[in-house]
């Protein structure tokens, strides 16, 4: 009949209406946040911390740098910014590495030489090389190594490792030893920069502070000879 049809479709519609509010539907609720007040706190406490200086060089710094990159560069400034970003980086990591190959010497410089672990060939043949490539500082750390390694060897001083510069020049009596003693503490303790000078001074020099103290002493043999 069209009037209890009528009746049933309103029953059902008034049904919807009751089932779509609350308390028989509710709204999805969030995920629990255990964390989300501490995280909140650590955000206000950075923004009172760095926020302002944050702004100040944001505005009195940034904006002017990007503004004189725009007028020098037009529309490339994106490109030289980011040419300018990877040749510093570039920069940065050779400096890391020299300065990881200058630790790398220093430890070998003051490693003890009991047992005879050292070798000063060795030790002169990573001098040359380091010169080789331009690492003067390098090259005159381990020839003062490898010249000190053979006078103990020689008998000449009794252990190095426990001597200053200074000590083991009152002990040798010796004036090329003194110039060298004097100029690898400028480059090692004072921060001095080692020059091409320095290196081929090193690599020329101590022969003859060997030879000076070559008569009757040692023979001097690589690690391992009969």
């Amino acid at each position: 009949m069209p009037g209890s049809s009528s009746f049933s479709s309103s029953a059902r519609q008034q049904a919807r209406d009751i089932l779509a509010k609350p308390p028989y539907r509710t709204t999805p609720s969030h995920p629990p946040r255990p964390l989300a007040g501490v995280f909140h706190a650590i955000g206000r406490a950075l923004n009172a911390a760095l926020g302002g200086p944050a702004r100040w060089v944001y505005r009195h710094l940034l904006v002017h740098v990007g503004h004189g990159f725009r007028s020098a560069f037009g529309g490339w400034w994106v490109v030289v910014l980011g040419v300018m970003a990877v040749a510093l980086g570039v920069a940065v990591g050779v400096l890391i590495a020299r300065r990881r190959v200058r630790v790398s010497a220093r430890g070998s410089t003051a490693r003890s030489t009991e047992g005879g672990t050292e070798d000063p060939h060795e030790i002169e043949r990573r001098a040359e090389m380091a010169e080789s490539s331009g690492d003067h500082e390098t090259a005159v750390r381990l020839r003062f190594r490898a010249g000190l390694l053979r006078l103990q060897r020689r008998g000449v001083i009794v252990n190095q490792d426990a001597q200053t510069d200074r000590q083991l020049s009152v002990t040798l009596h010796s004036p090329t030893f003194d110039a060298l003693a004097g100029r690898h503490e400028m480059i090692v303790y004072a921060g001095d920069r080692a020059t091409s000078v320095d290196a081929a001074t090193a690599r020329a020099a101590w022969p003859r502070v060997l030879e000076e103290f070559r008569s009757g002493d040692a023979e001097d043999v690589p690690v391992g000879s009969p």
